[in-house]
């Protein structure tokens, strides 16, 4: 179409990848742009339900969608046009009827058309990984969504006109702060870069873990914007950032104070006996791995592996948290200490467990469906999380006893014996 230019920066991309015939590249700057759906000035101003813009084309309906304000003036000449900014991910995820297509930029040089299956297909990765943030906001769950954050990487916008740090403990830290609808000072924070741009369109900005973000959030009358602007939004106040810090903060002492006491300990037996100072320790002869792979018929439950000294805390304490590598149960008679200590690489300098061990304490639950998909699947991963109800704890013995010791109860946060 004569007379259009690009005016952002993921349609110069967008260009570039059309005018190189990359199609790869030009597919993934269309998943992490943002899209804008012309509405009516009547939807626009809350007075009527947001409707889908479609047209038809070849006897097929399509929706309509556009990546700027400059390219719907492009595409629909001369009509005055009020829009809701979307992204792909979110467009598939309630994409209306199968039957449908995409057309993004009809008419214009980057325009292109998506059918259903191309669109969940393009949107598949991010959605996978948007998954336990959006079951969290779905369910209003504010413990389920700061576990997601817990584990996140967030992208943090930066106040253009501020200084030059970008060091989150030096005083001068631009923070960009807004107000919300009540006036609130209010932080913006994203989950992903896309979300950002779909927001706020090219911004500078900061990654950040929540690690840091919690340890040096500047005031807690500040409320965190999550994905402010798009269909991924949440609020969460200041204090709960307090909550979010405590529970790192919680999980970095638990490890330090691992690592402390073992290394106490085997100092301790090192240095007992003068007469056995240079002589190798004894190791017990490797154990038999002929039955150590998973039952098939065994079903799918996950598990994660506790230090011993934190038993009480669960037992005695009702602790619902949990940190470590969540894995795959590998069936009855499966599992012993020494077989999950080698098969999660739990051994070695620093580790609280030993070769040694008689027992070890795993919490056991079936997935659910807030469960990530990937979890039990291929290798072990490293998570934090809320416990989730009905959670087993079972002592594994080094003679394949699987002693079930209670289950949590999360309505009343307390472990009820077995």
């Amino acid at each position: 179409m004569t007379g259009w230019q690009p005016t952002t920066a993921t349609e110069r991309a967008l260009l570039a990848a059309a005018e190189a015939d990359d199609r790869e590249g030009f597919l993934t700057e269309l998943v992490a742009g943002p899209l804008l759906l012309p509405v009516s000035p009547a939807a626009a101003a809350g007075r009527e339900p947001m409707a889908w813009p479609t047209a038809q084309h070849e006897g097929v309906t399509h929706v309509l969608a556009y990546t700027s304000p400059a390219a719907i003036a492009a595409g629909m000449p001369g009509q005055s046009v009020s829009y809701r900014v979307s992204g792909l991910v979110d467009i598939a995820v309630d994409w209306p009827d199968d039957e449908w297509m995409l057309a993004i930029d009809a008419g214009l040089p980057i325009g292109v058309r998506l059918t259903a299956d191309e669109l969940r297909a393009l949107s598949a990765p991010v959605m996978e990984a948007e998954r336990p943030l959006r079951e969290a906001i779905r369910l209003q769950d504010p413990n389920a969504l700061m576990s997601t954050l817990l584990r996140a990487e967030l992208v943090l916008p930066v106040d253009p006109e501020g200084s030059a740090t970008r060091d989150l403990s030096d005083p001068d830290f631009p923070w960009w702060v807004v107000p919300d609808e009540q006036g609130r000072p209010s932080l913006p924070v994203f989950s992903s870069e896309g979300r950002l741009r779909q927001a706020l369109g090219e911004r500078d900005l900061v990654l950040v873990s929540s690690l840091q973000l919690t340890e040096h959030w500047p005031d807690l009358s500040w409320q965190l914007l999550l994905n402010p602007e798009t269909p991924l939004a949440a609020a969460l106040p200041g204090e709960a950032l307090l909550t979010l810090r405590d529970w790192l903060g919680e999980l970095r002492q638990v490890l330090h104070e691992a690592a402390e006491q073992e290394q106490q300990r085997r100092d301790a037996a090192r240095y007992a006996d003068p007469s056995t100072v240079g002589v190798p320790a004894p190791r017990p002869a490797p154990e038999s791995t002929a039955d150590d792979g998973p039952d098939p018929n065994a079903p799918l439950l996950l598990q994660l592996v506790i230090p011993h000294r934190y038993l009480t805390s669960y037992l005695d304490g009702g602790y619902d948290r949990a940190a470590g590598l969540v894995h795959a149960w590998h069936g009855p008679g499966r599992d012993t200490p020494i077989r999950l200590y080698r098969r999660l690489g739990l051994l070695g300098e620093g580790s609280p467990f030993e070769e040694s061990d008689e027992w070890v304490a795993v919490l056991r639950w079936p997935p659910g469906e807030a469960t990530p998909e990937e979890w039990g699947q291929g290798q072990p991963r490293m998570e934090s999380l809320v416990v989730p109800d009905g959670t087993e704890l079972h002592c594994l013995h080094a003679d394949g006893r699987d002693e079930l010791l209670a289950r949590f109860d999360a309505s009343a946060r307390r472990w009820s014996p077995a």
